[in-house]
Parts: structure tokens; sequence; C-alpha cells
């Protein structure tokens, strides 16, 4: 399990935390309102932690079978049969731990969903008007017949490379957040509290001033005065929300914006390198190997 993850984090820095390889991802399709995430999963996985999100989370398991336990941190463990078609719906407010294990050959196939918070949210104002601080997600695992499709049509999107600009995306998001709000929340007595962190509007307002600048020199002063903190509490809550520090969290959404250009279009890559703020061509190179693992030639080579 690895020691550094955090209680909490967002779904843009979700994949950071999980096992196995991410071969789809629609951050690089910059799809608004959705985190879609398709996972080629290991066939055993001895225990990892899962970190809670503000984002309602569904797992769908496309393909493939395991044993599957589960557990709240120091908890009994839940032992299920996982299939193709088997659904995980939460919005768990702390963390929890998972292992299995698949026969050979039966490797899980899993489409991750996080529905960003302000969809879910507005889905959950219609839903309950003027009551949505109170509402909580149900957790679920099991079949459900009206989100399985739902999902199928969200994996077949993502496979397509559809961008987030289209009108699918949108009704997709929507559908997505209005089906959970129907069939998985209720009311509570209290309002739901978030400990610990940035509140999420913050988180979103940083990411979005990252993804607006990226060309340009970007400080963790500035970052901090966008919520009003000194640099110092800043970069302390920042880490303890999303398990960067204010600076990765940039690098990872230089090199996602790289990614998404030298996959969509034939610019140099110089021309790539100092659009995501590198000047120095080697340095660019530098440091996309480290976060991706090849060179952006490498990468260009093998699409």
């Amino acid at each position: 399990m690895n020691a550094n993850t955090p209680d909490r984090s967002t779904a843009a820095a979700f994949p950071r935390y999980l096992t196995g390889e991410v071969v789809a991802d629609s951050v690089a399709l910059q799809w608004p309102g959705l985190y879609a995430r398709r996972w080629r999963l290991p066939r055993v996985v001895d225990r990892f932690l899962v970190p809670a999100t503000p984002e309602p989370h569904i797992s769908c398991n496309l393909r493939g079978m395991a044993e599957f336990r589960e557990r709240d941190v120091g908890g009994a463990w839940v032992t299920r049969q996982i299939h193709g078609g088997d659904l995980f719906v939460t919005r768990s407010r702390t963390p929890y731990e998972v292992r299995f294990q698949s026969p050979p050959g039966q490797e899980l196939d899993n489409l991750s969903l996080h529905i960003a918070v302000e969809p879910f949210m507005a889905a959950l104002e219609a839903r309950y008007p003027g009551k949505a601080d109170r509402v909580e997600v149900v957790d679920f695992f099991g079949r459900d017949e009206i989100l399985w499709p739902i999902c199928l049509t969200c994996a077949e999107l993502l496979a397509a490379r559809v961008p987030g600009k289209s009108p699918r995306v949108a009704a997709l998001t929507q559908l997505f957040a209005a089906h959970l709000v129907e069939k998985y929340t209720k009311t509570t007595a209290k309002t739901a509290a978030v400990r610990g962190g940035l509140p999420i509007h913050q988180l979103r307002k940083v990411e979005d001033y990252v993804t607006a600048h990226l060309a340009q020199e970007i400080s963790i002063e500035e970052l901090a005065a966008l919520v009003e903190l000194s640099s110092s509490h800043f970069a302390h809550v920042f880490k303890e929300s999303t398990g960067m520090t204010p600076l990765q969290f940039v690098t990872r959404q230089r090199v996602t914006r790289a990614q998404q250009l030298i996959r969509e279009t034939s610019r140099s890559l110089i021309d790539v390198g100092l659009e995501v703020g590198y000047t120095s061509p080697s340095h660019f190179a530098q440091v996309f190997r480290r976060v991706v693992g090849v060179t952006p030639t490498e990468f260009r080579s093998s699409l």
C-alpha cells in the first residue's frame, strides 16, 4: 500500500493513487464535467488505499472477474465476487482499503468515473431545491440495468476520443448526474461536513488558473493569493487535498496538455513545449520523460 496516499484527493489527482495502467483518460480530451478513466488492472493486488473525493465515484467492471475485498481503514474485510457488469457507486468521505485477485486471463477491465462537483450539485439542487447540502450518496454494489449501458456509452466515447466540446459529453455528464441523484441519494438531518484540505471550489479555482496560464511562469505565491492564504499554508493544505505539491500539480497539468497536443496536432515538439511553459526543449523532454516514462519524441512515434 502506498504510504503517501492522502485521506482525501480530487478526481483530477485520483489516478496517481490507484494501481494498474490507465489506457484512456478524458482529461486529455478536456471533458469539462466528467473524469472518465479506463484501467487495465493487474491480476493480483495485495492492498491499496483509495482516497475519498468530493466528486461522486462510479467504478464499472467492463469485463474480467475477481475476488474483491474492501474495508474501512482498520475495519473488517467485506468480500465480493466481481464479474463483468458489476458496479460500485460511492461518495465516501473517508478513505478505504481494497485488495483483489483475478483468475489467470480474467484481469479486470475497469471504467472509473467521477462526476465533477458542479454538474452533480446542479442535479442535486434540481431534485432537492434548497436542500442540496443535506443530501448524501448511498453506497451501492451490484447491477444497475440503466447505469450499465450509460457506462458502456461512456467507454465508447472515450475510445473514440470524442472531445470535451462535443454536446454528447455534456449530455452524458447530465445523464450520469441525474441518475445518481435519483437512485443513489438520500437527505440527512445535518449538513455534510468536509474536513481537511481546501474546499472543492477553491481547488477548482486553482486548477482553472493553472490551465489558463500553462505557458507562463506560475508561482506558489500566485496560487496562494487566489485563495487568500499564505504560501506555506496553501502548500500544506493543497498537498493534503490532492497528494501533490502545487508545483507537482502544475507539472502534471503541463504534461497532460502536452500529451494532448502531441496526439491531436502535428505541431513541432518545440512549439508544444513552449505552449505548456518550457522554453528549453531539453528541459521539456526531461520533465516529460520523468512523468510519462518516455520522451516526447518516443511518445509521438508510438501513436
